[in-house]
């Protein structure tokens, strides 16, 4: 997630970084990113198992909102009628990954978790989704593997 957090980061601005502030930008949305992942997941018990909301939501936020300050004053618009500022980026993090991210997925969330299907059950939870629903386990993938291999060492010795 880290290399995905990077690009996410820099992205807001990348057609007019210099690729040194893209690289430092992309870095500081990783230590950004992993921060706030730790902090919300033991804080407020949430689970994003594959960090999406890390990438995405913060290290996105951080990088449409570092965009301000690393890009003050460049023309926002082809006529130059316009500037980037922070209060613009800020303005404009806050109304699309608050307003239209945040609240909205809040709200399916809790509508699906009233219905009970927001997460699978314990027990399947427990046992592991991908044997419960089809029957395969680790040593199952390790068979193919096995299998693979002895088909490669095949070929490579005709």
């Amino acid at each position: 997630s880290g290399g995905l957090g990077g690009i996410i980061a820099a992205s807001a601005g990348n057609d007019l970084y210099h690729p040194l502030q893209a690289f430092l930008i992309g870095i500081a949305g990783v230590w950004v990113a992993y921060k706030l992942h730790y902090w919300v997941e033991r804080k407020f018990k949430i689970d994003d198992a594959v960090g999406a909301v890390a990438v995405h939501g913060y290290a996105g936020s951080f990088g449409v909102i570092i965009c301000g300050f690393m890009l003050w004053g460049y023309p926002a618009l082809a006529d130059g009628s316009a500037t980037i500022t922070p209060w613009g980026q800020i303005g404009g993090a806050i109304i699309m990954f608050f307003v239209l991210g945040f609240i909205p997925t809040f709200i399916v969330a809790k509508i699906l978790n009233a219905m009970g299907i927001l997460r699978i059950p314990k027990e399947v939870e427990l046992a592991g989704l991908d044997y419960v629903e089809n029957q395969a386990s680790a040593a199952d993938g390790q068979e193919i593997v096995n299998a693979e291999l002895a088909e490669a060492n095949a070929s490579s010795s005709l």
